[in-house]
């Protein structure tokens, strides 16, 4: 059977100011998933990604099988994961920077949404890529005239919803 979830998604230190909350369909990939949070966050998928739920690692189709716990999670759907409300996980991006978005099941829907994923609503520009992770983020924000073009409040649900039409759904 189909589900639909709402989901809500935070970067970690930033939890009040850089939000995202989804609708999705269960047909979604978890790779596309993956993906479409990293690029409304306002990363370019230039570094190597992973999801963590309970005690398994669901890798991009780019990283090797190191661990026992890692799944490639490129062919495997949202349903295979078995969601229920209040679950969590940790969606790592850019190793380097250390990004970390975590994602709350806020709703499990016994129906599907029309579309495999949809941004409800949101906050905040998102990550800034190589700019030093979490601590350069902190600066960005304090400083507007930043020399990264930065702006905390860069951020347009329609632009982030036409983005995910085109690619997912």
């Amino acid at each position: 059977m189909i589900k639909s979830y709402e989901l809500k998604v935070v970067l970690k230190g930033f939890e009040k100011i850089i939000y995202r909350k989804f609708a999705i369909n269960s047909t979604l990939k978890i790779d596309d998933l993956c993906k479409a949070i990293i690029v409304s966050m306002n990363g370019d998928l230039e570094h190597l990604y992973e999801l963590k739920y309970k005690d398994k690692f669901y890798i991009c189709s780019y990283m090797d099988k190191n661990k026992y716990n890692e799944i490639k999670m490129n062919s495997l759907r949202v349903d295979k994961l078995l969601l229920d409300k209040n679950d969590k996980l940790t969606l790592y991006y850019d190793f380097g920077d250390g990004w970390e978005f975590l994602i709350t099941v806020k709703k499990v829907i016994d129906d599907n949404y029309p579309k495999r994923i949809t941004l409800l609503d949101g906050s905040g520009c998102g990550i800034c890529e190589d700019c030093g992770g979490a601590w350069g983020l902190e600066d960005l924000i304090e400083n507007e005239d930043n020399d990264w073009g930065y702006h905390i409040d860069d951020f347009d649900i329609n632009e982030i919803n036409a983005m995910l039409d085109k690619y997912y759904n």
